[in-house]
């Protein structure tokens, strides 16, 4: 697909539409590893939790489990 490069604000970049952040599972404000390589720009989701510590995922676990 075909886009064209866009001034947003002091800065410049190309716009994803809904459809296509769906099909990353990204969301806007998501944190994305950008890289350029062989002329080619590549953006990767980046892992929400890396980095986190043991005691941090098991608090986010906690808070996300739902007891009937």
């Amino acid at each position: 697909m075909r886009k064209k490069i866009v001034t947003i604000g002091n800065s410049t970049g190309i716009t994803i539409s809904p459809s296509e952040l769906r099909a990353l599972g990204l969301n806007a404000g998501d944190p994305v590893e950008v890289t350029v390589l062989g002329g080619v720009l590549e953006v990767k989701p980046v892992n929400k939790y890396e980095g986190l510590g043991l005691d941090e995922l098991m608090n986010i676990v906690g808070s996300r489990r739902t007891r009937s």
